[in-house]
């Protein structure tokens, strides 16, 4: 897998923030699905098995720390990077996303060329 062609799962109920991630990735050469609803996303993700998901952690039907629970929790989904891109700060939250499981922890704001850098440098790692 090209980590640039890689496909995406991006949530966040954040629509302008959904719109500038989408955005992005795709003129990266990703291929991109948005969703601002933890729960429609999972069930995309359970049959689809993106490369990736970014995910913020609150969100309004579940957040993200508990989806990655999920995700994690599932042998044949256990092995996609989740990288929590989130407003969460500090040690402690930290410690629990990366306990919770979460490949990469970013806090926003972030600038968009860093966390372009920071997936396809996840995807190249997975794929070595």
């Amino acid at each position: 897998m090209n980590p640039v062609s890689a496909h995406l799962v991006i949530i966040d109920d954040e629509e302008d923030l959904l719109d500038l991630y989408k955005y992005n990735f795709m003129q990266a050469g990703f291929s991109v699905s948005v969703f601002d609803r933890a729960r429609p996303a999972l069930e995309y993700i359970l049959t689809e098995r993106p490369d990736m998901i970014l995910c913020d952690w609150m969100m309004p039907d579940m957040d993200g720390l508990e989806l990655c629970h999920m995700i994690k929790g599932k042998v044949d989904l256990a092995g996609i990077p989740f990288v929590m891109v989130t407003c969460h700060t500090g040690q402690e939250a930290q410690r629990k996303a990366l306990a919770a499981g979460v490949t990469a922890y970013i806090p926003k704001p972030v600038r968009m060329s860093d966390l372009l850098g920071k997936v396809r440098g996840i995807l190249t790692r997975k794929v070595a």
